[in-house]
């Protein structure tokens, strides 16, 4: 792929002005592209750009097809990649704040990546940003017919040790994020037929993109608490004369079933139902009654640690309870059980200081 690093750096001033935050542009070092210009903008990604099979398939699926748009293809990857992969929120265990919206992250999780980290990524499918940009960056970048002046990058968000995708042609700029920082994820979204937010067209002279991304949403809805809630209600209608669920409180049952729909109609995992619960949580209860805690999974060995995952710790009539959303269940709980060693779950805290320690978990 030829890349034209002064278009790049174009759509860089372009989304620094929209997001008031001025990015690193990463590119495959295997890319073409003038080697006489110099920008402390530009760096070289450490390890090439490879795409898994199922992704390369779709490309070449793709490419055989001539009647479909540029933009309604990158579409259809977006959609892949956010069905075929879940988030692997162990990372942010790992994430250490240096300062007011400043975050650093050890280049060995997801980045500087060796035989090891591929092996054991091979065996599932919990991804971090850096890799999911790679792999959309790099099927953009392998679609045949795209016009000469069409040039893709990965954007670096270095306060927040974060990565997406940048597009920038003739006829639109744009950046597509499949795992917002702050917000439920598209990769969490999509999977439960939401529309997607995490592309952000900034120009687009012909509407060529925002057709085809109103295309895309047409008929899906963008509240993630009002598409449960219709379902939740159906739930609960079906169980009143459940004996057993008149002890519990409707929040907490609420709770429980809108856990359990994602789960088991939406097969959402963990990281996903995390965000999607906060959201719910945050919306019924008010975020001053929550809180993060994490939940320890699997064992510890000689040289690994035990991988985290984000669970909620909530406030109701005066009672803790315990959003588990590794076992699909809430509990009461109490927190003073947070300071004992045998307990499976870990203040937020306690667990981020783990940051530094020299072997990471591999992948």
């Amino acid at each position: 792929m030829k890349v034209n690093i002064e278009k790049l750096i174009e759509l860089n001033e372009i989304q620094s002005l929209i997001t008031l935050r001025k990015q690193v542009i990463i590119l495959n070092p295997e890319w073409e592209y003038d080697k006489n210009i110099k920008s402390d903008e530009i760096q070289y990604d450490a390890s090439n750009w490879d795409l898994p099979p199922e992704l390369l398939d779709l490309v070449n699926k793709l490419n055989q097809d001539k009647s479909t748009s540029i933009e309604e293809k990158i579409i259809q990857i977006y959609e892949k990649i956010s069905r075929d992969y879940f988030y692997d929120d162990n990372l942010i265990s790992y994430i250490k704040k240096t300062g007011d919206d400043k975050f650093e992250l050890n280049d060995g999780y997801g980045r500087k990546v060796d035989e090891k980290w591929k092996t054991n990524r091979s065996k599932h499918n919990r991804r971090v940003c850096f890799e999911l940009s790679r792999y959309l960056a790099e099927a953009i970048s392998e679609l045949d017919g795209k016009k000469q002046d069409f040039n893709t990058c990965i954007f670096w968000d270095e306060n927040l040790t974060h990565y997406l995708v940048g597009i920038i042609s003739d006829e639109y700029s744009l950046t597509l994020d499949l795992d917002d920082f702050n917000n439920i994820k598209d990769l969490t979204r999509i999977k439960a037929g939401l529309t997607i937010n995490g592309i952000h067209i900034f120009e687009d002279k012909n509407g060529a993109f925002t057709n085809s991304l109103n295309r895309f949403n047409n008929g899906k809805k963008d509240s993630a608490y009002t598409n449960i809630k219709q379902q939740v209600i159906k739930k609960q209608q079906r169980s009143n004369n459940d004996d057993k669920n008149q002890e519990i409180p409707d929040d907490i049952l609420f709770l429980q079933y809108a856990m359990e729909i994602l789960s088991e109609d939406y097969q959402i995992d963990s990281q996903g139902i995390f965000e999607y619960m906060k959201e719910i949580v945050d919306i019924k209860l008010g975020p001053i009654n929550r809180e993060k805690v994490w939940k320890r999974i699997g064992k510890e060995t000689e040289g690994e640690q035990n991988r985290l995952i984000r669970c909620l710790l909530i406030k109701i009539n005066q009672k803790c309870y315990m959003i588990d959303v590794d076992s699909i269940k809430i509990f009461q709980f109490d927190k003073k059980d947070l300071k004992n060693d045998s307990c499976e779950f870990v203040s937020f805290e306690e667990g981020s200081n783990r940051n530094w320690r020299i072997d990471p978990y591999r992948g």
